[in-house]
């Protein structure tokens, strides 16, 4: 779609809206649109609230994981309301080798989301409302609040590895719970803005990385509960050059630069080297840990790459 550009006195440019697209969001004489500019693009939009989307879904053939899977990835993509039909009341926890019930999976997940809870709860329905709006001036402040809960949780995980602290990583579950919850909450932000720029994309990956990441982070501290002692010092060392990644990506994600980026690269490398001369040295145990723990450096990799594309 192309406009031409109107030329008022010496420095006023005037570009016409398209008329359909004013109609359907009630744009008229006097009112204000937020205007954002990134390189030779200019992305124009209402601040007035879109309408609530709603969805139903049938979800009686899924196990737990995959139903709380399901509701967050609906919110996430930023629906406001969801309701949930079923016609049985027991579903399966394949990790604890049990059935559950439908209600008690929703209610978890529910717990673990920002801003939307449930309004409606039948023997064979549950109905779940965004009940605040998503504010996306929240979104940076989001981030960065994301950022310092996943140092401060792998810290946690690696303290706890080295000194054998069992009461430490009772908090771990706690941290998980909420780092889901703000994670979810900044893809929700994105994807309710429906305004993208070229980094957009980066970012989601970026932020949804962060998702796995602590999924590691959670299944290193139960793969540690049962193992009731301290590590070794050869993987305690390890241990801690995993944590200088995180830092060091924090780091990068703020200001980037090439060095940093080199570090994480050397980093990961003499990572996987000393895991490899520590192979049969350590029990498996400790080794599963070390190696679930390289993961993280596997994925940091990645995201370097795309905080690499948004910077240039």
């Amino acid at each position: 779609m192309r406009r031409k550009v109107i030329q008022i006195g010496d420095s006023t440019q005037l570009v016409s809206l398209p008329r359909q697209w004013a109609k359907e969001h009630g744009i008229k004489k006097g009112d204000e649109l937020e205007l954002s500019t990134y390189k030779n693009k200019i992305v124009i939009s209402t601040e007035k609230e879109a309408e609530d989307e709603s969805v139903t879904i049938d979800i009686t053939d899924l196990d737990r994981t995959s139903l709380m899977f399901l509701i967050r990835a609906l919110y996430k993509k930023g629906y406001d309301e969801i309701t949930l039909l079923f016609n049985k009341q027991l579903t399966e926890y394949y990790r604890i080798n049990e059935d559950i019930t439908i209600i008690s999976a929703i209610h978890k997940e529910v717990n673990r989301l920002t801003g939307i809870e449930i309004v409606q709860q039948k023997e064979n329905l549950c109905k779940l409302k965004s009940i605040s709006k998503t504010d996306g001036k929240e979104l940076n402040n989001m981030i960065r609040r994301t950022f310092i809960l996943l140092l401060d949780a792998a810290k946690d995980v690696i303290d706890a590895a080295k000194n054998g602290d069992p009461i430490l990583l009772e908090t771990i579950e706690e941290k998980h719970d909420t780092l889901t919850k703000f994670i979810s909450y900044c893809l929700r932000i994105i994807n309710k803005k429906k305004t993208e720029d070229k980094n957009t994309h980066f970012l989601y990956h970026i932020i949804a990385t962060m998702d796995k990441i602590t999924d590691i982070l959670k299944n290193c501290s139960r793969e540690l509960k049962g193992f009731n002692k301290k590590v070794k010092k050869e993987s305690s060392e390890i241990l801690d050059k995993a944590y200088t990644s995180f830092e060091k990506y924090y780091e990068l994600f703020y200001k980037y630069n090439h060095e940093t980026a080199r570090k994480l690269s050397e980093n990961k490398e003499n990572v996987i080297n000393l895991l490899i001369a520590l192979s049969g040295k350590v029990p498996v145990q400790e080794l599963l840990l070390l190696s679930n723990m390289n993961q993280t450096l596997e994925l940091f990799r990645d995201l370097v790459e795309s905080r690499m594309a948004m910077e240039f």
